[in-house]
């Protein structure tokens, strides 16, 4: 049986991790993508602090690699929003190359960038590639909370409280969450900005469709979290004063037809040392309902769930499709090659 071929697409934080992971799992990678000219033309090994070469050199043309590399799937890790990661994206499907990507909003963008995602649907049918967003939140935000919906009789009220550490995810994603800003450069942000959906959004969304519900109204707030105290972003080597902005809040509600109403409470900010992830869901109903996971390595999990999906995301139909439609993620002990089917191959 081959073994996968992977391109590494964005080499940063988390594709560093993901990396080591790939090979762990007996995946070939074949091709690296990178926009940052400090990094085109080294070895992804080296970047990568693997401490050896893997012969794979970085490159900026990624139409070029993804038609030369003869890739199984691409693992992309670059940006958040579908308006950004439309590009690789569609460079995958005009490729017929699978993808799978950390963009949250990847993960249930039908309801909120319905046009570009019909636009990738409708390629990747054409080309044979599928693709998918996935990361921490296809299990710790929608797949066990899904599970522990069925074990209910009745729902009145889902709610979901989540935090994760900005540092962990680079500076773009620190500079998306306003780090360093004042609260009156947030607040004019906040009013004047053409926002992206909240990741939160994505999730409700992904637990609607996952349970046959229909959405009958959305609301979002968002509140700035600032610092009490100096704190310092390592993502933007930036040092923050007390009362400046250290990330943000976002709180979505979904109200459905049938009744229930989903609530997401969900904390992106610099974390100080008494800090840590948290996912916390509590379900009111028949019965009620609580599942809290401690402190939840979410860098890491974000790159194990992705990489442990490549095998279901090679093995589905065509097309852009959510982690709803995709089998529950499972532990891969072995080579992720050894878990294709048929259709995979």
């Amino acid at each position: 049986m081959n073994r996968i071929k992977a391109v590494i697409y964005g080499v940063g934080a988390m594709n560093s991790i993901a990396t080591r992971m790939l090979l762990d799992k007996d995946v070939d990678i074949v091709a690296a993508i990178s926009r940052s000219k400090d990094k085109v033309g080294r070895d992804l090994g080296d970047l990568t602090g693997l401490g050896r070469q893997l012969g794979v050199t970085v490159t900026d043309d990624a139409k070029a690699a993804l038609a030369a590399s003869g890739a199984d799937v691409a693992v992309i890790a670059v940006n958040s929003y579908m308006a950004d990661a439309v590009e690789q994206l569609r460079i995958c499907a005009e490729a017929g190359v699978n993808a799978v990507t950390l963009s949250e909003e990847a993960l249930y963008p039908w309801n909120t960038s319905p046009e570009i995602t019909a636009e990738l649907d409708t390629i990747a049918r054409r080309t044979g590639a599928t693709l998918t967003g996935t990361g921490h939140q296809d299990t710790y935000w929608v797949n066990i909370v899904a599970m522990m919906m069925g074990t209910s009789h009745h729902i009145d009220h889902v709610t979901g409280h989540a935090s994760w550490n900005v540092d962990d995810y680079g500076p773009e994603v620190a500079s998306d969450q306003q780090v360093g800003r004042s609260v009156e450069e947030f607040e004019e942000w906040l009013r004047g900005a053409e926002r992206p959906p909240t990741f939160g959004r994505n999730v409700l969304d992904a637990l609607v469709a996952d349970t046959g519900l229909t959405v009958k109204s959305i609301a979002s707030t968002t509140r700035p979290d600032v610092a009490i105290g100096p704190m310092h972003s390592q993502a933007l080597d930036l040092d923050v004063d007390a009362g400046q902005v250290i990330g943000f809040t976002d709180i979505d509600e979904i109200q459905t037809e049938e009744g229930p109403v989903l609530t997401f409470e969900m904390s992106g900010r610099v974390y100080g040392e008494a800090d840590g992830d948290i996912n916390e869901w509590e379900i009111q109903g028949e019965p009620d309902l609580v599942l809290s996971n401690g402190t939840v390595p979410t860098q890491i999990t974000t790159c194990t769930q992705m990489v442990n999906r490549i095998p279901d995301v090679i093995n589905a139909e065509p097309g852009f499709v959510t982690i709803e439609k995709l089998p529950r993620l499972k532990y891969r002990a072995f080579g992720l090659h050894t878990y294709l089917t048929e259709k995979g191959r």
